[in-house]
């Protein structure tokens, strides 16, 4: 009890003075520690805030162990020959993982820049010294190197009357160069603009005229969707609307329709399929009008059942889907 006592004391002293001179310890046997350290892939074209990223991979070998007070402390600026070098620690984080031979520590190390000059300099990240205690002997500690990073940071602006092309300096970093143009975000944007434009006239193509898209029945919806019931000359006008729906299915298939050769029609457009019940009606009371003479439906249910029809029509000819919910059933006597 009372030599792990003196062990956390000895540990504790060892952590306030975590910056003393390297060279009073001495250097571990290399083959007790293995190191990896990824550093940034930039090296040149720093400048005042910017920020350093190091990983260092740390395994060591029993019977020794990092003493953890001896990494580095948030805050503290790099110094060479008492000089401070406008380096300092933003931040640490460590995860370590301990098995019974061996404790390996990845660590990850944040810097902040806090030197410039009116022309490019070297800066550096100085060594760091980690050391290690081996817990059967307290007394003699040891230390490894995390060797020094040397970078190059660049003015924040040219220094004086300069000519670009006697300034290309390899350790200014390259300017920023948008790769979008102006005429590259006009273009996207007039490509965005169509197609939301094309997506609305999708959507309310129903109520919109289109160029090239209004052949035989929009004219016939157009023209006889306002009849009602109670107009003189009712019946007539219901005759004409139907022989004008027949002209309109003539004209789409280059022939005249009947019921018997539909699938033509399907074939020309298979929009209509969508409204073959519709069309199975619609001959039925061309027949009962035209053939039969009977008056076995209602004039008005006829009426308002032909210009829903009619507006099916002109939505399949451009080539839109009707709702099967919109599909009306005609009744007849």
């Amino acid at each position: 009890m009372h030599k792990l006592f003196g062990i956390l004391l000895f540990l504790s002293a060892i952590g306030l003075n975590a910056y003393e001179d390297p060279n009073k310890f001495k250097d571990v046997d290399p083959k007790f520690v293995e190191l990896v350290i990824v550093e940034p892939k930039q090296l040149v074209g720093y400048t005042v805030g910017d920020i350093i990223d190091r990983y260092i991979t740390v395994s060591i070998k029993k019977p020794y162990q990092l003493i953890e007070e001896s990494l580095p402390i948030v805050g503290y600026e790099k110094r060479y020959k008492g000089q401070l070098l406008g380096m300092t620690l933003r931040d640490i984080h460590f995860d370590k993982k301990i098995t019974k031979d061996l404790s390996t520590y990845k660590i990850s190390l944040k810097y902040q820049i806090f030197t410039n000059n009116v022309v490019a300099k070297p800066a550096f990240i100085t060594a760091d010294y980690y050391r290690l205690i081996n817990p059967a002997e307290p007394e003699k500690i040891v230390k490894f190197r995390i060797p020094e990073l040397t970078i190059a940071t660049s003015p924040i602006a040219i220094f004086g009357a300069v000519k670009v092309e006697n300034d290309m300096s390899p350790l200014r970093g390259p300017l920023v160069i948008e790769t979008i143009t102006s005429a590259q975000k006009i273009r996207y944007g007039i490509i965005g603009f169509v197609i939301s434009l094309l997506t609305l006239l999708y959507i309310y193509s129903r109520y919109t005229w289109l160029p090239k898209q209004n052949k035989f029945f929009s004219s016939i919806y157009r023209q006889y969707k306002k009849i009602n019931a109670n107009e003189k000359e009712i019946e007539l006008k219901v005759e004409n609307f139907v022989s004008a729906l027949h002209h309109g299915f003539n004209q789409t298939i280059n022939k005249a329709l009947f019921i018997s050769n539909k699938e033509q029609l399907f074939e020309k457009n298979n929009s209509f399929k969508h409204i073959e019940s519709e069309i199975n009606d619609f001959f039925k009371l061309s027949k009962a009008i035209n053939f039969e003479r009977k008056n076995n439906f209602d004039l008005a249910e006829v009426v308002e059942w032909l210009a829903v029809f009619s507006l099916h029509c002109r939505m399949c000819e451009r080539g839109l889907i009707i709702d099967s919910g919109d599909i009306k059933k005609l009744g007849f006597k």
